[in-house]
């Protein structure tokens, strides 16, 4: 055992524990009659005991937990004294392996310490000794060894709550809810009503077999303990987490004190009626909620949420008064600022991304966020500026887009491409991207030639990149190179056959270009099943139905489609299948309706002179 802990510490520190462990096994050694967490009691740095803190155990995702006057099983062990064990005499080995965990500890070596104290925690069957395993692997974050010794201190001392609690909470966290039930139930025999706040803590996903077999077990127990608060709480928030809202509103309902737990059961009652209503059910649920606890922050943060779904004013007043009482909360900040920018309140958004960029926090959102603020004040240099400051994460590329275009409407087409010229050199693995831009670039500029010149040349040096071979492809229908699109498009479908834009795209251009409708039909309808909802497929499949003749399920999707797209080639197609299905009355009330809400409406002018449609 000497050779691991002199190559573990430097030789001052190395001759320092030795004296240490000399005098303390000098002391144990007179002292053997006694247990060793006795005989060490006033020699020994208590150092887990002055060091640990309540984080030793990882919270879960759940937002609220049952009601428990101990929150976790680490505040239960930690906060409390250890545990004397009976006296008992320990052999000198056991003595001298204790030592080195303490000596280990001291030295921060717990994984060292761990093991000796599991280890002898095993051989001597001392609670004590089992107790402070536990707590040492919790505060070393192991929590396979938590679960060892915990168990194990439950079978050396089985009546003691503190362990079953702790044996409990930590099987719940290892996915083992229904062996947790099983601990908790244990306690009865005790005379103790089980701490089943501890099981609220599970992870178990909607409909798994666990979850719900623990509903089952514990739906007639909630029934025989109706004021047993934490057992119906904890119910409830596992109803809701099998995804049983109005089961779980109706057991929280059932809970005759919920004083001591108002802020809980008003979060947990508005995530109900956000699941079975709206936000806004929620959110007035929470306001009433906040009148009783004016002080307690989580709901007012809940409610502030919740607005930002249906009332971005109020939001942002609701953020604000959250950050009076925390100015420097960065989330808050964010939170706040976006708001205010949403709702256009240009000078209040830009401080909260000035003051979170002067925080170093934030900068790449804050940076986008304040370059579009610029463009909306008509600063295009600042926006510009802003932009460039955007140099990775998923603002990147927007960033990058909007700077180009700025450049381009300033006369500077020309400096726009030699930004992603260098932008390719810079970052070569998003050359393929930087090529795309340019072509769109140069498209939007009149110049589409030009573009499809520069995609063929990208094509050349990455002739793999599937991006670069849809953006010629639709650049080469606009220009009436059907051949080199639909040989794009298969390309596409080759390496990647569920590529859902490709197969739209090839299926809408076979039917609306060259007259091959079954074929074009095969392609969307496959579309369709990958992508149900999403309008431009849903008018896709309708076009081509409409082009096979298949009038009522056309009219069905084309429908659908301009419920959720209203745009005008959209309203094209319906209004023709409307006009071409004998339904006149209809396809002029739709003309009358678009020219109504748009003047600009090419498509469906087309298809008024086409089919000669007097409105």
């Amino acid at each position: 055992m000497r050779f691991p802990l002199v190559t573990a510490f430097n030789r001052a520190a190395f001759t320092a524990a030795s004296h240490r462990l000399i005098t303390l096994l000098l002391i144990a050694l007179s002292l053997s009659s006694c247990s060793l967490m006795t005989q060490l009691k006033d020699t020994t740095a208590a150092v887990l005991h002055d060091e640990v803190d309540g984080t030793a155990i990882e919270s879960t995702d759940n937002p609220i937990t049952a009601p428990n006057k101990e929150t976790s099983a680490a505040a239960v062990i930690l906060d409390s004294e250890l545990k004397e064990a009976p006296t008992r005499p320990f052999s000198e080995q056991t003595l001298y392996n204790l030592l080195i965990a303490e000596l280990a500890t001291h030295e921060q070596n717990f994984p060292l310490a761990i093991e000796k104290y599991l280890i002898e925690a095993q051989s001597t069957l001392d609670s004590g000794l089992a107790s402070h395993a536990t707590r040492l692997s919790l505060y070393g974050r192991d929590i396979k060894a938590a679960l060892s010794s915990a168990q194990l201190w439950l079978q050396i001392e089985p009546d003691s709550e503190k362990a079953a609690a702790i044996y409990a909470d930590l099987l719940t966290q290892s996915g083992e809810a229904l062996h947790a039930l099983d601990v908790l139930e244990s306690q009865y025999s005790y005379g103790r009503m089980p701490n089943y706040g501890v099981l609220s803590q599970t992870t178990l996903p909607a409909a798994n077999r666990q979850l719900i077999a623990l509903l089952n077990r514990l739906a007639p127990l909630a029934e025989q303990h109706p004021d047993h608060t934490e057992l119906i709480f904890t119910y409830a928030l596992l109803l809701q987490q099998n995804e049983q809202y109005s089961e779980a509103l109706a057991t929280l309902d059932t809970v005759k004190d919920l004083q001591a737990n108002l802020s809980q059961a008003a979060l947990l009652r508005a995530q109900l009626l956000e699941k079975l209503f709206d936000a806004k059910t929620a959110a007035k649920s929470l306001s009433k909620a906040i009148k009783k606890q004016p002080e307690e922050r989580a709901l007012r943060l809940y409610r502030a949420k919740l607005l930002t779904r249906f009332d971005l004013e109020a939001a942002e007043k609701a953020f604000a008064y959250l950050l009076e009482d925390a100015p420097n909360n960065i989330n808050l900040l964010f939170s706040h600022a976006v708001v205010a920018h949403e709702n256009k309140h240009y000078e209040t958004a830009r401080r909260g991304f000035e003051t979170l960029i002067s925080h170093n926090q934030r900068n790449t959102v804050s940076h986008y966020y304040l370059g579009q603020i610029a463009e909306q004040q008509g600063e295009s240099n600042v926006a510009i500026a802003r932009y460039r400051q955007v140099k990775a994460g998923k603002y990147f590329m927007p960033a990058t887009q909007r700077l180009i275009n700025l450049q381009a409407e300033q006369g500077q087409l020309l400096e726009a491409r030699r930004y992603l010229a260098s932008l390719r050199i810079a970052i070569p693995l998003q050359a393929p991207n930087f090529w795309a831009l340019e072509a769109s670039l140069l498209k939007a500029h009149g110049q589409a030639e030009e573009a499809r010149e520069l995609l063929n040349l990208a094509i050349e040096r990455f002739p793999e990149q599937l991006l670069l071979r849809l953006e010629r492809a639709l650049m080469s229908e606009q220009l009436n190179d059907f051949a080199t699109t639909e040989s794009d498009l298969r390309f596409i479908l080759s390496r990647d056959p569920d590529n859902v834009t490709a197969l739209n795209a090839l299926g809408y251009s076979l039917s609306n270009r060259v007259g091959r409708y079954k074929e074009a039909l095969v392609l969307v309808e496959k579309a369709f099943a990958l992508r149900p909802d999403d309008p431009a497929i849903i008018d896709s499949l309708g076009w081509a139905q409409y082009r096979l003749g298949q009038f009522d399920t056309a009219t069905k999707h084309l429908e659908s489609a301009f419920e959720q797209f209203p745009d005008d080639e959209v309203a094209a197609h319906l209004i023709e299948v409307y006009w071409v299905n004998n339904e006149k009355s209809k396809a002029r009330s739709l003309i009358r309706q678009f020219k109504k809400q748009s003047s600009d409406t090419p498509k469906v002018d087309e298809a008024i002179n086409r089919l000669g449609i007097s409105w």
